[in-house]
């Protein structure tokens, strides 16, 4: 089986090869389950990956 990773929005575990959808914050790569994750964390990326700023 496929190494896979938590979707940052709604924690399913997602195939980062084939994953339907991406985005960078912070230059961080992070992938999705759904275009509609990547569009909420795409809305308000604070919200799922915590205080990240100085």
């Amino acid at each position: 089986m496929a190494n896979t990773v938590e979707c940052p929005v709604c924690g399913m575990q997602v195939d980062p090869d084939n994953a339907p959808a991406s985005d960078t914050y912070d230059d961080q790569t992070y992938v999705f389950s759904s275009t509609t994750c990547r569009d909420a964390f795409t809305e308000d990326p604070g919200r799922y990956v915590g205080n990240t700023g100085s």
